[in-house]
């Protein structure tokens, strides 16, 4: 069963648009009853559809109310992705993951993406999904942090062909940071 719900949606439903879900086996690794490691290989899972022009929607996963154990399980993480629904699409997209530690004040997390986006954003990165995750750590000023997985997304970047010279048979290198040595090329 797959269920999609559109928020704050006006006007017509464009439907050359498409909605799919796909699973993403997530390893879950427990300790004393407490949850240490959650690992998946997230963009192995997706690079194909991302190369083939969807647009991650959102991501979730349950890790069940099972608190007893330690050892490594397996958990399905579930991620929507939008789409065209014609065959052909000229854009694909890179898409990065990010791990990210934030500070729980209290009952609130306080995130604060700002940074990552202002670094990520000139290069055309934009933020997707974030995946809040039960693992948390005490820092040393005492308080908490819970790790935070961000999913970023932007079209692939056409690479600009560098003209390289050419270098003839007689031109050398020296190389000063090892020893004095020269090398021809």
């Amino acid at each position: 069963m797959q269920l999609f719900a559109l928020y704050n949606h006006t006007g017509e439903l464009n439907t050359s648009l498409r909605f799919y879900s796909i699973r993403v086996p997530l390893q879950v690794q427990k300790e004393a009853g407490l949850i240490t490691e959650v690992d998946a290989h997230w963009l192995d899972h997706m690079t194909h559809h991302f190369t083939s022009g969807a647009y991650l929607i959102d991501g979730f996963f349950h890790l069940g109310d099972n608190n007893a154990g330690h050892g490594v399980s397996s958990v399905d993480s579930v991620f929507i992705f939008q789409s065209s629904a014609e065959e052909t699409t000229s854009t694909s997209y890179d898409a990065i993951v990010v791990e990210q530690w934030t500070i729980v004040d209290g009952v609130v997390v306080k995130t604060d993406y700002i940074p990552l986006l202002q670094s990520l954003a000139p290069y055309g990165w934009r933020l997707m999904c974030v995946l809040p995750t039960p693992i948390v750590k005490t820092n040393s000023d005492g308080s908490l942090s819970t790790k935070q997985i961000l999913f970023l997304q932007r079209p692939i970047l056409q690479r600009k062909r560098k003209d390289f010279k050419v270098c003839s048979p007689f031109d050398y290198i020296f190389v000063t940071n090892l020893s004095p040595i020269l090398l021809r090329l």
